[in-house]
């Protein structure tokens, strides 16, 4: 997995790309990536969740751990670009009622690659 950062106004937006490699420890980086941004004083991220390829429980268990660490530092962490699995799964876990997932027309904070 690739991780990706670009600001946006106020707002940190961290891209992920590609399939996570739990062996070479892509979720641990991820969740301090996001704990450094909330302790750096970023009070607004948003994690672009497009290109993804492949989603479970332990990414939705870091998900909701970033958002916890994020919460405590005293910044938002919130979805974009949420797949339908992605979205199923947080419903059944109810994190769609905690975390706020971007509705809105993406285009604005979508990656210009």
């Amino acid at each position: 997995m690739l991780l990706f950062e670009r600001r946006h106004g106020e707002t940190i937006v961290v891209d992920l790309r590609g399939p996570v490699d739990r062996e070479q420890g892509d979720l641990p980086a991820l969740l301090a990536r996001l704990r450094a941004l909330a302790n750096k004083g970023c009070t607004d991220i948003v994690l672009n969740v497009e290109e993804l390829t492949h989603v479970d429980s332990v990414i939705v268990g870091t998900i909701a751990h970033a958002y916890i660490s994020a919460s405590r530092a005293g910044a938002t962490l919130r979805l974009q670009n949420v797949s339908p699995g992605l979205r199923e799964m947080l419903a059944i876990t109810k994190l769609d009622r905690v975390i706020e997932i971007l509705e809105e027309d993406p285009g604005s904070l979508k990656s210009e690659v």
